[in-house]
């Protein structure tokens, strides 16, 4: 095989992965569904990434090369500036740094805590499994689950176990060793109906 034809290889894998990346990032941020499983839409991303380093050194002596590594570089400077919020925000999103427990609590459903900000509490995420796509379907953050003990926080959480649903209704207990919290969400809306600790 000719450098030529490896090059148009690499090309068109960029331009399928970066189809898909913006293809996954547009489903997210409008609708909630992603790949499923949370290493998937990181895997995809560092394979996009260090796909454009491939591109930019085998076609280096193109402006379009030269470009997206201008483009690149300055989406890094940007994100630094503000206080690194985005910077930190790209490293804990992109990386296994932003996870906290990933849970699949049956075939239907899988659960993480997560933390994406430097400034910002981990919160609770439930998302239902759809085959190769999962929809985050509900997301509770510390000022949703207080009550009566504000010692016991996600950030906490030791595990989380699925109790039951109903048409409507999904029950989780956030596992700490005592005292723990079952929460009651509605599954239409995402709000907590019902918090117990014991």
């Amino acid at each position: 095989m000719n450098q030529n034809k490896k090059s148009r290889i690499i090309l068109r894998v960029y331009l399928i992965l970066s189809s898909l990346l913006a293809l996954d990032c547009l489903l997210y941020f409008n609708r909630l569904i992603s790949l499923r499983g949370y290493y998937s839409d990181v895997v995809l991303y560092w394979l996009w990434f260090l796909t454009s380093f491939a591109v930019i050194v085998i076609f280096w002596k193109k402006i379009m090369a030269k470009l997206l590594l201008g483009g690149i570089i300055l989406a890094i400077i940007l994100s630094i500036l503000p206080l690194m919020m985005p910077f930190y925000a790209w490293i804990l999103s992109t990386t296994s740094l932003g996870l906290m427990i990933d849970k699949n609590l049956n075939e239907k459903y899988r659960a993480q805590i997560v933390s994406y900000s430097a400034m910002a509490p981990p919160w609770l995420e439930v998302i239902e499994k759809h085959g190769l796509l999962e929809k985050r379907i509900l997301k509770s953050t510390d000022y949703q689950l207080m009550n009566d003990n504000l010692n016991i926080k996600i950030r906490t959480a030791k595990d989380i176990i699925f109790n039951h649903e109903t048409d409507s209704t999904l029950t989780l207990t956030l596992f700490y060793g005592g005292p723990n919290k079952t929460i009651t969400f509605n599954k239409n809306n995402g709000e907590v109906l019902k918090i117990k600790t014991n």
